[in-house]
C-alpha cells in the first residue's frame, strides 16, 4: 500500500494493524490509538498529516515510522505547509490589537473540555478580530468545525513548546445562534419512564478526558436492541454529538447543575 500525507489512519490500521505500535512510538499523543473505541471515532477522520499536527512532528517523520511495517511512502512537501503558517502568522502578528486569546491547557489538564468556553468567544467574535487559542496540541476537530463556518486558520508552534491556532472570520462566515445540536430537556422525563426496566446507568463525572466519550461508545456498542444509556455527566460532549448522529442515536439532556447534566441517550 502507497501511502501520503493524505492517507487515511484507519486505511492505515486496516491494511496492517501493527501500524498503531509504529505511530504510537513516537510520542504519548498518539498512544490513545491503542485505545478501540477512541480509534474507531477519529482513526476515519482523521489524515497522516493531522495526524503529525496534532503529535507536534513533521509529515515526513511520521512516513518514515509507517514505512518501518512495511508501507511504501510517497514523498512530500510538508515544509511549504509550515512556511505558509508563518507567513501567516507574520502577516497577523501587525494586528495585536485585534487578538482575542485563550489558553486551554489548564482547562484539559483539570479534565474539562474547552468547547463551550471556545464557542461562546467565538459566537461574541468581531470581524475585525481573530481568536488564538493556545494549547500543547492542534486542535483538528475545533479546526475542522471552525473551517465549515467559513473561518480562516492557521496554526504556529512556539519555542516552549505550546501551539497556537488562529481563527479569523471570513467574508462569507455566518454563525448561528445556536450550535447544530441543542439541548432538548422537555421529553427527558416522558422518555425516562418509557425506558424504566431497560436502562444502563453510569457516571463518567470523575473520568478524565477522553475517557468519557470512550466509555459512552464502548457501553453504547454493548447496549441491547431497545435499551437506553442513562449516564450522569458533567456537561454536555460537544464532540461526541456528531458519533451519536451518524450512529442514529437519540440524545436527551436533565440539567441538573453547572456541573451535573443527565444524559439518555437511544436509537432513534
Amino acid at each position: 500500500m502507497v501511502v501520503n500525507k493524505n492517507t487515511r489512519i484507519s486505511e492505515l490500521v486496516t491494511e496492517n494493524f501493527e501500524a498503531i505500535d509504529a505511530i504510537a512510538s513516537i510520542n504519548k499523543h498518539f498512544k490513545k490509538l491503542h485505545n478501540p473505541v477512541l480509534r474507531r471515532v477519529l482513526a476515519p477522520r482523521v489524515s497522516v498529516e493531522d495526524a503529525a499536527k496534532v503529535g507536534g512532528v513533521s509529515v515526513s517523520t511520521l512516513l518514515k515510522k509507517i514505512a518501518e511495517v512495511g508501507f511504501e511512502i510517497e514523498v512530500t512537501e510538508d515544509e511549504s505547509i509550515n512556511k505558509n503558517a508563518n507567513n501567516k502568522k507574520n502577516n497577523f502578528s501587525m494586528k495585536k490589537d485585534n487578538l482575542v486569546s485563550l489558553d486551554v491547557r489548564s482547562i484539559i489538564e483539570s479534565g474539562n473540555d474547552p468547547f463551550n468556553e471556545i464557542m461562546a468567544i467565538v459566537k461574541k467574535l468581531d470581524d475585525i478580530q481573530t481568536l488564538e487559542i493556545i494549547n500543547s496540541f492542534e486542535p483538528i476537530p475545533l479546526i475542522n468545525k471552525l473551517k465549515r463556518k467559513g473561518y480562516t486558520t492557521w496554526t504556529e508552534k512556539f519555542e516552549d513548546g505550546s501551539i497556537h491556532s488562529f481563527f479569523k472570520k471570513g467574508e462569507e462566515t455566518e454563525i448561528a445562534e445556536e450550535d447544530s445540536y441543542t439541548e432538548i430537556t422537555q421529553s427527558f422525563d416522558e422518555n425516562f419512564k418509557r425506558f424504566v426496566g431497560k436502562l444502563k446507568q453510569i457516571d463518567v463525572r470523575e473520568l478524565e478526558m477522553p475517557e468519557p466519550m470512550t466509555t459512552i461508545l464502548e457501553e453504547l456498542e454493548l447496549l441491547p436492541k431497545g435499551n437506553a444509556l442513562f449516564v450522569e455527566h458533567k456537561k454536555v460532549p460537544q464532540f461526541l454529538l456528531p458519533e451519536l448522529e451518524a450512529r442514529n442515536f437519540k440524545i436527551l439532556y436533565n440539567k441538573k447543575t453547572e456541573n451535573h447534566i443527565q444524559l439518555l441517550i437511544f436509537k432513534n
